[in-house]
């Protein structure tokens, strides 16, 4: 029989992990049928996704997915370790069995779909080849579709339009409340009542548009509904315009025995390429302070004026005391302007704007010299509008200017356009030695593997609102560790260290508190993967206070990662190692805990334990804590820990040399 034969049954071809625990099914439909190929999937011999269709639509050739027949089935397997710079682990396993379909339709159109099943996840994508004339493609849309199976329930943040800066709270909800119609944010996670848990995102998300989801009911003639990807458009409402040959990123389900099983997985920085920027010796991370967030204090009242070589030098001199290696200067308080030339006040750049030249009552250079004297580096910030059409100029002045990184603020957009103008900007910073934050954005996506100068996104509704507002409340924090925090790094404004109860809170934008024990917001850096977290307060909120020591002595980033308890929205503990000491987070909300800590992942050994956990009282006031040492304990111990409402723990293990 011929390849081009068509066939009255449908064909299946399997695909597992190489563990076994995920089995694939993918089916093509047999001729007449109206459905495209479609897969399904069980984890540990449960189905947990049923049918899920593949569909790329172009404006030459309708749906490519439409009618086609098998050309060729290749298949390969990969077991490699990824070395992973400044992440969650000092290594990734890029594990994978691999199926390539090679699809053809009738008018001779071919289509490549790639799966692969790693131990923790399931991975697709669509590659278009180039083939005679043809030479470029515009796909319209993409209606990749996720069916989860089973008693499930779902971690939802909805989107208010394709206009967004992926701010927004999460909801619980069984999958068959998710309301229809409405854009919904990746990472999406759903549970299963028997304790797995999954995970919808992307990954090698380059020269694309971003992807949400939407829940469409009868997404075909069965009337299934299913969670079908929603293409963020570009103005002429097409989705992607690219040359030929075309990879899309990848579309990734993540898949666990626990929710913590997901923050532990390196599969989405392995699905990205190589680093393309050469040597990475000069990338060095670390804690960065931030004035914005305090309200541009020093002492939290209003004093010298934010861009002043005073101020400046506060700054620079608590930094260089407490071992904080990076000082951020953004703007004049309140971000009433911009550090640069700008003459139209607010954050928005205005006709004269010049990222290229510092404001003339900003005496930079002297601050650059006072930095370096007390080996202490330069941060920035800068609206993303403002490098628009000059990318490669304003970063070559930046390093001029002695600028080590910035945060890039204001994308609030992931059409294919503005991928590309991120992707650019990282290119022209890694030319020019330059670290980036990316706020105001799309998920991460392991872009951080293919330019190690990204430091972290934000795209997370995080502790900046407690300026406003009290919506980051404790469950809120662990909500997003267990949504957002899954796709990677995450920049969340932290380092409060005034916190008061719920009753007590009041938002402010100078000196504002934060809901949490002032333990629960140490452990955010350990639970939080960032490798360039903010020590956000004012300089005097923090010298001679309890857990201090802390916060100065935590590493950001690992060698290695378990996550030890996880509840959404209400637990997680994580251990992270570097070198041979490990360290731990716990964070909670809403009731106090006692908790039993299995040692078991220490190994062989005897370890000393610096423990910091809440104090007796710490309900009622929460920014008490008590510290205390535990002697020769080993793996077969456990770490009795007391958490108080909305509170939380850090702890330092060191082997016993």
């Amino acid at each position: 029989m011929s390849l081009w034969t068509v066939v009255a049954q449908p064909v299946t071809r399997p695909l597992t992990s190489p563990d076994g625990r995920i089995q694939l099914t993918f089916e093509l439909p047999a001729a007449g049928s109206d459905q495209t190929p479609h897969w399904t999937a069980a984890f540990q011999g449960q189905t947990r996704f049923e049918r899920c269709h593949l569909s790329l639509q172009t404006s030459d050739a309708a749906d490519l997915m439409s009618g086609v027949s098998l050309l060729r089935d290749k298949r390969r397997s990969q077991d490699r370790r990824v070395s992973v710079l400044h992440g969650r682990s000092r290594y990734g396993a890029d594990h994978f069995n691999e199926a390539e379909f090679h699809f053809v339709r009738s008018d001779g159109r071919q289509t490549v779909v790639m799966f692969r099943c790693y131990n923790d996840a399931i991975a697709l994508r669509y590659e278009l080849p180039s083939s005679g004339h043809e030479t470029s493609v515009v796909i319209t849309n993409e209606a990749t579709s996720f069916r989860p199976v089973g008693n499930l329930v779902a971690h939802v943040q909805y989107l208010e339009n394709f206009r967004t800066s992926h701010e927004h709270p999460v909801t619980r909800s069984p999958y068959a409340g998710i309301r229809t119609g409405e854009l919904l944010d990746m990472p999406l996670t759903i549970g299963w009542a028997d304790g797995t848990h999954a995970a919808i995102t992307e990954a090698a998300l380059r020269r694309y548009a971003g992807m949400a989801l939407m829940r469409v009911s009868a997404r075909n003639s069965a009337g299934e509904d299913a969670l079908v990807s929603q293409l963020t458009p570009r103005p002429d409402g097409t989705k992607v315009r690219a040359l030929l040959p075309l990879k899309t990123p990848w579309r990734v389900v993540l898949l666990g025995d626990g929710a913590g099983a997901l923050l532990e997985s390196s599969t989405l920085y392995c699905l990205n390429e190589p680093s393309e920027i050469g040597s990475t010796a000069w990338i060095h991370p670390g804690k960065i302070t931030f004035h914005w967030w305090n309200g541009d204090v020093y002492d939290g009242k209003p004093g010298l004026p934010m861009l002043s070589f005073a101020m400046n030098q506060r700054y620079i001199d608590f930094c260089a005391q407490a071992g904080i290696p990076t000082h951020a200067i953004t703007s004049t308080e309140g971000i009433t302007s911009p550090w640069y030339h700008q003459t139209q006040p607010g954050v928005a750049p205005g006709a004269d704007t010049d990222v290229t030249r510092p404001r003339s009552d900003f005496d930079l250079a002297a601050i650059h010299r006072y930095a370096l004297s007390k080996h202490v580096k330069l941060w920035t910030w800068v609206h993303q509008a403002a490098l628009r059409g000059r990318v490669e100029e304003a970063f070559a002045a930046f390093e001029k200017q002695g600028w080590s990184g910035m945060m890039v603020d204001f994308f609030d957009h992931d059409d294919q356009d503005s991928v590309e103008f991120a992707e650019s900007i990282l290119k022209a910073a890694a030319r020019h030695r330059i670290l980036i934050q990316l706020h105001g954005v799309w998920k991460p996506t392991g872009l951080e593997r293919t330019f190690p100068n990204l430091m972290n996104h934000e795209g997370a509704l995080n502790l900046e609102y407690l300026k406003w507002s009290d919506r980051c409340t404790p469950e809120h924090n662990l909500n997003m560790a267990f949504t957002r925090l899954i796709a990677g790094r995450m920049d969340y404004h932290l380092g409060g260290f005034r916190a008061v109860t719920r009753e007590q809170f009041q938002p402010k934008s100078v000196a504002p508190n934060v809901l949490g024990t002032r333990c629960h917001h140490l452990a955010m850096y350990v639970c939080f993967d960032n490798p360039n977290p903010m020590v956000a307060d004012y300089p005097t909120a923090y010298v001679g206070q309890p857990g201090f020591e802390f916060l100065r002595m935590v590493p950001t980033w690992w060698d290695e990662t378990c996550v030890l308890k996880a509840e959404v929205g209400e637990l997680l503990v994580t251990a992270r190692r570097k070198g041979r000491d490990w360290y731990l987070g716990g964070m909670s909300a809403i009731k106090p805990r006692d908790i039993a800590l299995p040692l078991s992942f220490l190994g062989k050994g005897s370890f000393d334990v610096s423990l910091w956990q809440d104090a007796d009282d710490s309900d009622k006031n929460p920014n008490h804590l008590k510290q205390e040492q535990r002697r020769q304990l080993n793996s077969q111990d456990r770490l009795q820990i007391h958490m108080a409402r909305d509170g939380g723990f850090v702890a330092k293990i060191s082997l016993i040399k």
